[in-house]
């Protein structure tokens, strides 16, 4: 039965593609199980951190700033952001709770857009900001020490 399994998938894929679908799949169940499921708050937060990491990209780009320290740097705080939201799931597992997890994803997610939109401030579309919030990053990036 397995055989014949691993035969059909032979005749969509080659050897090594088979390895990297099954190497995803793993580390997929593995993430999922940590968090405590893919549901619509992490694809939004994944969705969130993605759009963050390409928008941070881009300005650094377009202002001469690019670094593979900064964005090895954004990629050690996603992974931590992930991390956190893994702790605060398995708290609420053993306090038998549901608002931890929930807690760590929204506020990751606010984390998250305030710096996208920092980044569509960096990326000269700023006039598109709403003047509060605007007034808001400028505030955080002085607080920051950050000058544009």
């Amino acid at each position: 039965m397995i055989n014949d399994v691993f035969i059909w998938l032979k005749t969509f894929y080659t050897i090594s593609e088979i390895k990297i679908l099954a190497a995803g799949s793993v580390l997929g169940a593995c993430f999922s199980f940590a968090i405590g499921g893919v549901d619509n708050q992490v694809w939004a937060l994944l969705g969130f951190a993605l759009a963050d990491y390409i928008t941070g990209w881009a300005a650094a780009s377009r202002r001469d700033e690019i670094s593979s320290r900064k964005g090895y740097k954004g990629m050690q705080k996603k992974i931590a952001m992930f991390a956190a939201v893994a702790v605060a799931y398995w708290a609420d597992v053993a306090m038998g709770t549901n608002t931890l997890r929930s807690m760590a994803l929204f506020g990751f997610a606010i984390v998250e857009v305030t710096s996208l939109l920092e980044n569509i401030d960096r990326l000269g579309y700023g006039h598109y900001i709403p003047v509060f919030l605007r007034n808001k990053l400028i505030q955080i990036r002085e607080e920051k020490g950050v000058k544009l």
